[in-house]
């Protein structure tokens, strides 16, 4: 009976402490790098077939990476979060790749659409040793396919025949947040969400949470900033003193922010208090 009751009892502490950490906490992931120095950031000039609007895509991309910047020093006044940014005009680059620029460790480049529904992508290329990078793809355009349907002529039934190709320019606020997002994959952030939260409410905590939360509406032009949530993710990933500063020996994969702290926890952290 007594070891019954202590086996009991160290079963429901451990269901306890497991419950606050990752059933009420809320979690981010990374994507398991880091830049050992300060990164140089370019930015690819897209291609006028692609848009009419490059300057203002220009400006809203360099806005994106000094709102990191200008962020992380509010928030991490300790640490050396500077970024060297370079622009690189179309004649420069619209038949070369990535290697063609080994100074670039963080690419964004853009695309006219993608066939997916996404409106962005990052992903890291450490194949060759002279030139490790990260690279954000930002798509301009949005593509909707919507079904077209024909009533049979006999009964009630319908069929689909045929889908209709609808592409629609993305807003500039719209190209700035994904910018700012996908940006924050770049410097190696994964996606970041509360878990056990009711999500067909109007009230979505998450979503001003974390400028990496991984779902973006694309219709809101409202403009997004990294926030005190995005920042502590990457002190964990950089440490408090930024980049170039104390040597990183271990990336954490995902994490869990602990209940009680009311500048990043959310829904479920206050129900903890």
């Amino acid at each position: 009976m007594r070891l019954e009751f202590i086996c009991t009892l160290i079963l429901f502490l451990f269901l306890m402490g497991f419950g606050i950490q990752s059933v009420f906490g809320d979690t981010y992931n990374s994507l398991g790098m880091v830049f050992k120095s300060e990164p140089t950031v370019c930015i690819f000039e897209p291609h006028p077939s692609y848009t009419t609007k490059s300057s203002e895509i220009m400006l809203a991309a360099e806005n994106s990476v000094q709102l990191w910047e200008d962020v992380l020093h509010e928030y991490s006044p300790n640490g050396n979060w500077n970024f060297d940014v370079f622009t690189v005009p179309i004649e420069y680059h619209h038949t070369e790749d990535s290697y063609a620029f080994p100074s670039c460790d963080i690419l964004i480049a853009f695309e006219f659409a993608n066939d997916t529904y996404a409106l962005g992508y990052t992903h890291m290329n450490f194949s060759k040793s002279w030139h490790k990078y990260s690279q954000s793809t930002i798509f301009l355009n949005a593509i909707e396919l919507t079904p077209i349907i024909e009533k049979e002529a006999e009964g009630n039934g319908s069929i689909m025949i045929g889908t209709k190709l609808s592409i629609s320019e993305l807003a500039i606020p719209v190209i700035q947040n994904i910018i700012t997002h996908e940006f924050g994959h770049a410097l190696g952030l994964g996606h970041y969400n509360i878990t056990d939260y009711p999500i067909y409410t109007d009230d979505r905590p998450w979503q001003e949470a974390s400028v990496m939360y991984y779902s973006l509406d694309e219709e809101d032009e409202e403009l997004t900033t990294p926030t005190y949530v995005d920042i502590m993710m990457l002190e964990k990933l950089y440490y408090y003193d930024g980049f170039g500063g104390t040597p990183v020996t271990n990336i954490p994969k995902v994490g869990y922010y602990s209940p009680g702290d009311e500048d990043i926890c959310t829904f479920k952290c206050k129900v903890w208090q």
